[in-house]
């Protein structure tokens, strides 16, 4: 995917050097495109906390900028948004649909659900998301929300809980299981587990977890009085598509151009 950035040419504003003005002109248009860029940043950080439900630090800090390079007679410089993660997902990926409009970003998570296949009470072997859907946390007591989330209006989950999530849903038992032990494996007190529509119809699974109406998800497992209980944590549903609603373009070439015009004309006139 190619990375959004903003590239601005300042010799446009500056125009030609003439031997009068290689030092005076060079420097004032370096210190106007670097004041530009930061505040052009910071632009983009306020409009994030306000187009976004409580984001996480780290969407907030991904616009980033390269300082002002001369490249021949030109001055280059770039906004961009950062389009790497030590761990999860890069903020350029996932904010893509809502700068440029689109479908929403299937992550890690997501992705590693739809290549995982288990098998359901009757049998059938299906994905642990099937594809055009996306998992998204439910209003559950059993879900726990993102620490640095907890404003927000819609459910969140932490980060650890999707992380038990797959390595149940990766590495453990199907949903036939519960009906052949009648308890929770591995000796633990709770599960993860998908059901699909099919397999909540079933007899053995209508009178045995706590969520209504029955959809398909991923449902949280814990024994009570020596039965399983079922808690829906994550429902499945289609995969919705944004609008641009984050003007990531429109607010950099704006701000860029006005700062650094402003700047500009404030050093000459010094």
């Amino acid at each position: 995917m190619a990375q959004d950035a903003i590239r601005f040419d300042a010799s446009k504003l500056v125009g030609k050097l003439n031997a009068l003005t290689e030092v005076q002109l060079p420097r004032a248009a370096n210190l106007a495109l670097n004041k530009a860029l930061f505040e052009t940043r910071n632009r983009l950080k306020a409009e994030a906390n306000q187009v976004f439900q409580a984001p996480v630090p780290f969407t907030v800090n991904s616009f980033l900028y390269q300082k002002p390079e001369q490249v021949g007679d030109d001055l280059h410089a770039r906004v961009f948004i950062r389009d790497d993660a030590p761990k999860g997902n890069a903020p350029s990926r996932y904010l893509n649909p809502h700068v440029r409009g689109g479908r929403a970003y299937m992550s890690r998570f997501q992705r590693s659900l739809e290549n995982t296949v288990v098998q359901q009470i009757d049998g059938r072997s299906v994905q642990a998301k099937p594809r055009a859907t996306i998992m998204r946390p439910t209003r559950s007591p059993k879900v726990k929300p993102h620490p640095r989330k907890l404003g927000a209006r819609y459910p969140t989950m932490s980060p650890g809980q999707y992380n038990s999530i797959l390595s149940a849903i990766k590495g453990g038992k199907s949903s036939a299981d519960y009906q052949e032990t009648g308890s929770v494996p591995y000796s633990q007190t709770r599960r993860y587990v998908y059901l699909d529509e099919e397999a909540l119809e079933t007899d053995y699974f209508k009178n045995r977890f706590n969520a209504h109406p029955r959809r398909a998800g991923i449902y949280y497992v814990e024994r009570q009085n020596k039965q399983p209980r079922f808690y829906r944590v994550l429902n499945e549903q289609s995969v919705p598509t944004y609008g641009s609603k984050f003007k990531f373009f429109d607010l950099s070439k704006e701000t860029i151009g006005r700062v650094f015009q402003s700047e500009f004309d404030r050093l000459i006139l010094r």
